[in-house]
Formats: structure tokens, sequence, C-alpha cells
């Protein structure tokens, strides 16, 4: 079942930044409007979750959960160049972040973004 957070980011990927589903589904070389597909049915209700179907589940994991659930801060200084997160957290962007993180197109959990902010403030 997908909380309340998670539904609000997946409808601003649907209406806003459909490419992330796309660019999603192209890497993990599924059909992109099958996972487009999935995500309007999850929005559709919420009880449609329990009643997908394998091949909409199998979307569901491969496109949609990586992009509303356990998403990667970029950390402080982005990514490292083995592929590791400079983030000072978890790891990942809160749920309840994840919204505002797609919409700013700022990547980074809540600790890395006040670290980044204090560090500047103090540091003019």
């Amino acid at each position: 079942m997908l909380n309340n957070d998670q539904i609000a980011t997946l409808e601003y990927i649907v209406n806003n930044r459909e490419e992330l589903i796309i660019e999603r589904a192209q890497e993990e070389s599924v059909e992109e409007n099958s996972s487009i597909g999935v995500a309007n049915f999850l929005l559709g209700n919420r009880d449609n979750f329990a009643s997908m179907s394998k091949k909409q589940q199998y979307h569901y994991d491969k496109v949609i959960q990586p992009l509303i659930s356990q998403v990667y801060c970029e950390g402080m200084i982005g990514f490292h160049e083995d592929g590791s997160s400079s983030c000072l957290g978890t790891e990942f962007i809160e749920d309840e972040q994840l919204l505002a993180a797609y919409q700013l197109d700022d990547m980074r959990c809540q600790q890395c973004i006040s670290s980044n902010e204090s560090w500047h403030a103090n540091n003019p």
C-alpha cells in the first residue's frame, strides 16, 4: 500500500515529470506506456495497489517504486566517482520530503539540505 506522501509524489511525477517514468522504464527495458498506465492505475484508487496483476507488479517494482520509495539522496556534494553518495543522513530522501525534492529538482535528504544551508550561513 502506498502512503499519502508516495501518492502525492507519484501524482506529481505523472502530471509534471512523466519523463522520469519513461527514462526509468527505458533503463529497465520495459514498456514505457505500460509503466505510465500502472502509475495511473495506482492513482485511480488506493485499493488498486492490492489488486495489481503480476505484470503490473513487475512495472511497479522496476519503474515506479524506485521513483517514490527509498530514493537515494545525492548528498552534500553529489555522488562520488564510484557512485556512492556523500549523504550525511540515511542515504535516502524521506518520503515526506520527496515531493518537494522533485518539485525543486533538489534530490537531497533533509539532513544534507540543513547541513549545506548551515555551512553556507556560517562560511559566507
